[in-house]
């Protein structure tokens, strides 16, 4: 059974193992450690016994926003709906922090992370040239999180 709570310093070394296999860019262990203090309870793992599957790092900006600086399973938890359930526990956790809309950031040609931020109703916005190196861009990506109503 897999359970999804908040990061802990013991955690890192697995959450650096999971960057590592999972970005050709992976952020150091002094980073992972830093968005520790930085994110508070916006860092989170699932953990099925004491391994850790997955995690997210989130930050909220200016009360409104959230973004989501990271997220990543082992390669052996995808397509369990692991990513899923961390991406959307970050987003319930940016809500009670006040915010009213995701982002994240995605390299353009990441056609299995589109697909999976599309179908959890993240939204292209815009492209940013250059974001993760020379002619590697990324897609900025947005998901309202409030629920519009409307009246007739």
């Amino acid at each position: 059974m897999v359970v999804i709570s908040d990061a802990t310093e013991g955690d890192l070394q697995q959450i650096y193992e999971i960057e590592i296999e999972s970005f050709d860019q992976p952020y150091s262990l002094r980073l992972l450690k830093a968005y520790l203090i930085l994110s508070g309870n916006l860092y989170i793992v699932a953990k099925e016994g004491d391994v850790v599957q997955g995690y997210a790092i989130g930050i909220t900006q200016n009360k409104i926003r959230g973004h989501v600086i990271s997220i990543a399973t082992r390669a052996k938890a995808r397509g369990k709906g692991i990513g899923s359930a961390i991406l959307r526990e970050l987003e319930r956790r940016f809500v009670a922090c006040g915010a009213t809309y995701s982002y994240l950031e995605v390299e353009t040609k990441n056609a299995n992370a589109l697909l999976f931020y599309s179908h959890l109703g993240y939204l292209i916005s815009y492209t940013r040239k250059n974001y993760y190196g020379r002619n590697r861009h990324a897609f900025i990506m947005l998901k309202s999180l409030t629920v519009a109503c409307y009246t007739d």
